[in-house]
C-alpha cells in the first residue's frame, strides 16, 4: 500500500504536526508492556534488519518503534551510533497510520516531507519504504524499513520478502513478552511457594505445639496424680487409724498420726494454691508496687526459716554474704522470698542425706547476684526446657527419687522476669547444681 498523495487522508492531531493513530493510547500501552531495554542490542533484530537491506539493495535500513514524541531505533543499517529521532522527524509514523505497508518513491515530491531534516541534510533520504510490526490488529508498534538516497520503487517481490522480515521482527517481540510473562507468572508462583512453605512451616510448629502441649498435659495429669494420691493416701491412712484405733494409741502415737496428716493437707495446699496461681497469672506483679529490697536480710531470713527442714533431712545449710556493701533492689518482696522458698527446697529435695547445700550472696559489675547450690544427683545436658518448663520434670518417671509437680522452677522465673532479673544453672551430674539469679544494675 502506497501512501496518499496529502494529508487530508490522515488522522492529524492539533497539537501536532504528526498523524496519531486512533487507538493511540492502547498501542503505546502494548508497546511499554513488552519492557524492552534498548540499552543492550538485539542482535536477532539486527541481523534481521541488515538482511532487509541487502533483500531491498539499499544504503539503510531501520527497526523503528513509535513512542508518544519519540522514534527509537532497535536496529539499523548506514546510521551510525544514531538510536532515534522525534516523532515529528519519522516517516514511520506516518506508516502506523497508513497500514501494513507505506512506501514514498520519492520524499521531495511529498509535502509531507520536502524540508524534512533527513531529506535537506544528510544522509538525504529520497524513497522510503515501510512494513509495519503489527503483533496484533491494529497495534502497530513501528516498521521494518529501507531508505535510498535516491528515488526509487521496490518490487513486489522486495515488498513480500520485507513483510516477511516484518512479521519474524514481530514475534519476537511478541516472544520477549511472553518471555516476560513467564518470568512474572514465575516470580509469582515463587512468591507463592514462599508463602505456602511459611504456612506450612507456621503449620508445622502449630502441630508440634499441640503435640507438646498435648504431651505436656498428660505429663502434668500424671505428675498431678502420683502428687495427689501420695499425700492424699497418707491423710487417708493416719485418720483411718485414729477412727478405728485412736482410742487405744497413747499420746505420742497420735500426735505422730495427727503431724502426717497435718503435714500433708499442707502439701495438698500449697499444690493446689500453684495450680490456681499459675491458672490465673497472679505471678505478674504491678511494677508501680516496687520498693527497695535488701537481698542481704531477705535471703538470710529465708535460709533461717529452712534451717529446721534442712536438719530434718540430714542437710547442712550455710550462707555467706561476698558482698562488701548493701544489695538493695527494687521489687516485690514476698515474691522474691518466694522465689528463695522454692530454690532452697529444691536443693534440698535434690541433695542425699549428710549433703550442703550452700546459698552466696554477692555483687557483680551486671549486678547483685544470689546462687543456690547442693551436691546431689545433678541436672543431664539439654534439660533446661524441662528444669523450666510448665508441669516439667527433669526425670518424669514413676520411679524418680525426689516429688514435685515442675512448677517450681516455672514459678521462680515467670516471678523474676516481672523483676528484670534472670535465673540459670550450672550442673554436673552426679555432683550437684547451682541455680543462679542475676539482677540487672538498673533494678539496683
Amino acid at each position: 500500500m502506497h501512501a496518499p498523495d496529502t494529508d487530508d487522508d490522515l488522522s492529524v492531531s492539533s497539537s501536532t504536526s504528526f498523524p496519531i493513530p486512533a487507538n493511540e493510547a492502547e498501542r503505546v500501552a502494548y508497546l511499554h508492556s513488552l519492557g524492552l531495554d534498548l540499552s543492550h542490542p538485539y542482535e536477532e533484530i539486527q541481523g534481521l534488519c541488515e538482511v532487509a537491506a541487502s533483500v531491498a539493495n539499499v544504503p539503510i535500513a531501520i527497526v523503528t518503534l513509535i513512542t508518544e514524541d519519540e522514534q527509537l531505533f532497535l536496529a539499523s543499517v548506514g546510521l551510525g551510533d544514531l538510536k532515534g529521532t522525534t516523532r515529528e522527524d519519522s516517516f514511520c509514523t506516518h506508516a502506523i497510520v497508513n497500514g501494513a505497508q507505506t512506501e514514498i518513491p520519492d520524499t521531495q515530491c511529498d509535502a509531507r516531507f520536502a524540508t524534512n531534516p533527513f531529506v535537506v541534510n544528510e544522509p538525504k533520504v529520497r524513497s522510503y519504504f515501510g512494513s509495519v510490526l503489527e503483533p496484533e490488529a491494529e497495534i502497530r508498534l513501528g516498521t521494518v524499513c529501507v531508505l535510498d538516497t535516491v528515488p526509487r520503487t521496490h518490487s513486489t517481490e522486495t515488498k513480500e520478502a520485507l513483510s516477511k522480515i516484518g512479521a519474524a521482527i514481530t514475534a519476537i517481540l511478541v516472544s520477549h513478552r511472553q518471555n516476560l510473562d513467564l518470568v512474572d507468572h514465575s516470580l509469582k508462583l515463587d512468591a507463592q511457594n514462599a508463602k505456602m512453605n511459611e504456612l506450612n512451616a507456621a503449620l508445622r510448629r502449630k502441630t508440634e505445639s499441640l503435640i507438646a502441649a498435648e504431651q505436656a498435659q498428660n505429663t502434668f495429669l500424671s505428675t498431678i496424680s502420683h502428687e495427689l494420691r501420695t499425700p492424699l493416701t497418707s491423710i487417708k491412712g493416719a485418720l483411718g487409724l485414729l477412727k478405728f484405733g485412736g482410742q487405744g494409741f497413747p499420746p505420742e502415737r497420735f500426735d505422730q498420726l495427727i503431724t502426717i496428716a497435718n503435714q500433708n493437707s499442707d502439701k495438698l495446699l500449697s499444690l493446689v494454691n500453684d495450680i490456681l496461681e499459675i491458672q490465673k497469672g497472679t505471678f505478674e506483679t504491678n511494677r508501680a508496687s516496687f520498693a527497695p529490697v535488701d537481698l542481704c536480710g531477705l535471703v538470710e531470713e529465708s535460709v533461717n526459716s529452712y534451717r529446721s527442714y534442712a536438719a530434718e533431712k540430714g542437710v547442712s545449710l550455710t550462707f555467706t554474704v561476698s558482698a562488701d556493701h548493701a544489695c538493695i533492689v527494687q521489687g516485690d518482696s514476698k515474691q522474691l522470698d518466694r522465689v528463695m522458698a522454692n530454690l532452697l527446697s529444691n536443693a534440698f529435695k535434690f541433695s542425699n542425706p549428710g549433703g550442703q547445700v550452700e546459698v552466696d550472696l554477692s555483687d557483680t559489675e551486671e549486678g547483685p547476684q544470689i546462687s543456690v547450690t547442693d551436691h546431689g544427683v545433678g541436672i543431664p545436658e539439654g534439660a533446661e526446657d524441662k528444669v523450666f518448663g510448665l508441669f516439667s520434670q527433669v526425670d518424669d518417671s514413676d520411679a524418680r527419687p525426689a516429688g514435685g509437680t515442675g512448677l517450681g522452677m516455672h514459678i521462680c522465673r515467670q516471678i523474676l522476669t516481672q523483676h528484670d532479673a534472670t535465673i540459670s544453672y550450672k550442673s554436673i551430674l552426679g555432683q550437684g547444681t547451682t541455680f543462679i539469679v542475676k539482677f540487672n544494675s538498673s533494678t539496683s
